[in-house]
């Protein structure tokens, strides 16, 4: 039986300079892979490998917070340039595809989980997730169902993210601090309500680079799709280049049918598009 877990202290800890949060899903060749092949989310397994050599060639240094500390603090100073790896969900992909190729670049990311798709079919079992803490990658919550925070009364929202932050604990014997929103969807309400659930940083998905985010606030990250090939994913890790801007871009133009057609308007949508 695990060592009960003990409160993660609300000290953060800042990494110096500038962190760039990178977001992955899964890693797919095709739809006959195991896991849940996205038509934009899956990365290919080569895109992957060239993208993780090119962290390590460029000499960008790879982080991951320890368990306990927040993410980005506001005494970040300007210096060195970090990159923290991320995956949503919890495909079966990430581990089976993504783990050996982060321990052979000597990278590590953190795995942000959604409570009710563990053991489902494509998705990471519960021996998995201890597999994945055991070879010493950071779990976070992905929330409990996937709903969308910002939709919830406060009493849902609530039982979100505790259930979804107790079950993870329970499953790695690790404390879990960190959270990102399913959807991107969230704000202060959902922010709050993530710190009191114990939470100590939270992220989103709309893209940017982080210099000097406060503790309460969100957390951007840079979305790596399938369409993102090595010429854009280096623009990208610089933050420099066309495909900053073209990024940038997508998501100020998604923000407006967004706006009109709400929330679950806007995710009926984008699965007809995909279809």
């Amino acid at each position: 039986m695990s060592a009960p877990i003990q409160p993660s202290p609300l000290s953060p800890v800042a990494p110096p300079g500038r962190v760039l949060v990178l977001m992955y899903h899964g890693i797919h060749e095709s739809r006959a892979d195991h896991g849940q092949f996205d038509p934009r989310y899956s990365a290919r397994p080569r895109q992957f490998v060239e993208q993780m050599h090119c962290l390590t060639r460029l000499g960008v240094t790879g982080w991951v917070p320890v368990a306990g500390h927040a993410l980005v603090a506001p005494e970040a100073a300007a210096g060195q340039h970090m990159v923290l790896i991320t995956f949503d969900d919890g495909d079966v992909s990430n581990l089976e595809r993504a783990l050996p190729v982060l321990q052979a670049s000597g990278l590590a990311a953190v795995f942000f989980i959604t409570r009710n798709f563990v053991g489902q079919r494509g998705m990471i079992s519960r021996a998995g997730l201890r597999d994945l803490a055991e070879a010493g990658m950071v779990i976070g919550s992905h929330g409990l169902s996937h709903q969308f925070l910002n939709t919830l009364s406060p009493a849902t929202l609530a039982i979100e993210l505790a259930n979804s932050r107790d079950f993870l604990q329970q499953i790695t014997g690790r404390p879990v601090v960190l959270l990102s929103l399913p959807g991107g969807r969230g704000g202060p309400r959902e922010i709050q309500a993530a710190h009191d659930a114990g939470y100590l940083s939270v992220l989103g998905s709309s893209p940017g680079i982080n210099v000097d985010t406060p503790g309460g606030g969100l957390i951007d990250r840079v979305v790596i799709t399938r369409q993102t090939e090595l010429a854009a994913f280096e623009q990208l890790v610089r933050w420099q280049g066309p495909a900053v801007w073209r990024q940038c871009a997508r998501s100020r133009m998604l923000g407006l049918p967004r706006r009109l057609l709400g929330d679950r308007g806007y995710d009926r949508l984008r699965q007809v598009l995909v279809r």
